[in-house]
């Protein structure tokens, strides 16, 4: 249905375009006002139905095949269509060119609209429908509609953690945003920026007073020294790191393992084939310093965050290109996960899933069942699961992955909090829920 929208919208922009190329030789200033209205007109359908949003799916869903057989189609009937019309009057010219913005932007929303899956057409967090299981409450612990921010807006989260004062959040923008929940009603007072100015920031940790930043090509620790809430100083640790070489895969998200390391992921720069960065498409550690940076395992696609089970055994999703299921690996040091390595999957999402956030849970509010489970975010369904994991004699692990929650717009990272609680952030309708058992 989509591609074939799209060929028509496509088609009457290249009739207008021929159109305006015929009435250069009587009407030059209009013949050329209506082959660059076109022209433009184009480019914008183009952009919108090939370019990402911040880190979300283009405006129009549309594959590069498909888009490319439509646009080849359109031109060889918009051509012909224009070449058989005769060429307007100066009056018609006019009403044309007062009407063609408006209805091209309405036709290119609509379309996008039509493209858009119905689970993403509403952004009000308020009015989504969330499921959870029996006897568990959710409620919106920060957002950007009624929490208050201090300098500026919050906008988008794409990671969080906890710190020694309260939870910090990430955004879009390349923001960091502190807040607390100072009276104990289940939600943030404010949100308060801690520090700005970064791109691509999809990595948190807190660790010895510091927070640990992964953002593009890059890792660095900040610091508030002088105690008025806004980080004041900052080192590099890691830099040089392979960004966006394909597009959206960088360096991901930041853990701190049991052996007092950080952990992170980072994207491959090619879609299938050998991988010709010695630092992409592998998990990588280093010691908080930034010192002595290690390969522990390849062939990923991009494994976005990493977790550690109360044994120590490691783990971590992986976002596969193509229509294969995306994975849940138990991350073994030294192992190939690639496709002829030596290790395989203990678990796979649905094609084009898109696991982000990880969390162990290790609170006492869930019931027992829940207790040193894990839960994960997939970005693409708009659904939390559960894992519950074995251990086999063989010192393997088994995983079994159960939705616990579904009904949220892109959720992009799950948290374990101090309280006991599970914090989950939706991109796409700038908010942190908090998830709780009981009353």
């Amino acid at each position: 249905m989509i591609p074939v929208l799209s060929f028509a919208l496509l088609a009457a922009w290249a009739t207008a375009a021929v159109l305006g190329l015929r009435m250069l030789l009587r009407q030059r200033a209009a013949g050329a006002a209506v082959f660059v209205f076109a022209c433009v007109a184009v480019a914008a359908q183009a952009a919108a139905s090939l370019i990402p949003v911040g880190i979300g799916e283009p405006l129009i869903r549309l594959s590069i095949l498909q888009f490319v057989l439509a646009a080849t189609g359109a031109l060889m009937a918009g051509s012909l269509v224009g070449i058989r019309m005769r060429v307007p009057g100066d009056r018609i010219v006019i009403v044309a060119a007062v009407l063609g913005v408006p209805m091209a932007v309405g036709a290119l929303w609509m379309l996008s609209v039509a493209s858009t899956p119905p689970r993403e057409r509403e952004r009000d967090a308020v009015l989504r429908p969330i499921a959870l299981p029996p006897g568990f409450r959710l409620n919106i612990y920060a957002d950007a509609a009624s929490v208050p921010a201090v300098e500026g807006a919050f906008d988008n989260p794409t990671v969080m953690t906890f710190g020694e004062d309260g939870i910090f959040v990430a955004d879009i923008a390349g923001n960091i945003w502190r807040g607390a929940d100072a009276d104990g009603d289940g939600r943030v007072d404010a949100l308060h920026k801690y520090a700005d100015g970064f791109q691509l920031l999809v990595g948190l940790a807190w660790r010895d007073g510091e927070l640990y930043v992964s953002s593009a090509g890059k890792i660095e620790a900040l610091r508030d020294s002088n105690g008025d809430g806004r980080a004041d100083a900052r080192r590099i640790l890691v830099k040089n790191l392979p960004t966006m070489v394909l597009q959206p895969h960088s360096n991901n998200s930041l853990t701190f393992g049991p052996d007092g390391r950080l952990y992170f992921g980072v994207g491959s720069t090619v879609a299938g084939g050998p991988e010709p960065q010695p630092l992409a498409g592998a998990i990588l550690s280093a010691n908080p310093d930034g010192g002595d940076v290690r390969v522990e395992a390849r062939g990923f696609g991009n494994p976005f965050e990493i977790a550690f089970n109360t044994a120590g055994a490691m783990f971590a999703g992986d976002n596969q290109a193509g229509e294969v299921n995306d994975e849940f690996n138990y991350i073994v040091p030294g192992g190939d996960y690639g496709p002829g390595g030596d290790r395989a999957p203990i678990a796979a999402f649905p094609v084009h899933s898109t696991p982000t956030g990880l969390t162990f849970y290790d609170g006492v509010m869930f019931p027992r069942a829940y207790r040193g489970t894990m839960f994960a975010a997939l970005w693409m369904r708009g659904e939390v699961v559960n894992l519950e994991l074995t251990a086999g004699r063989d010192g393997a692990y088994s995983a079994r992955p159960n939705v616990f929650a579904s009904g949220f717009l892109y959720p992009v990272d799950v948290v374990a909090g101090p309280d006991g609680a599970l914090y989950i952030a939706d991109f796409g309708t700038s908010t942190v829920y908090r998830v709780r058992y009981g009353a």
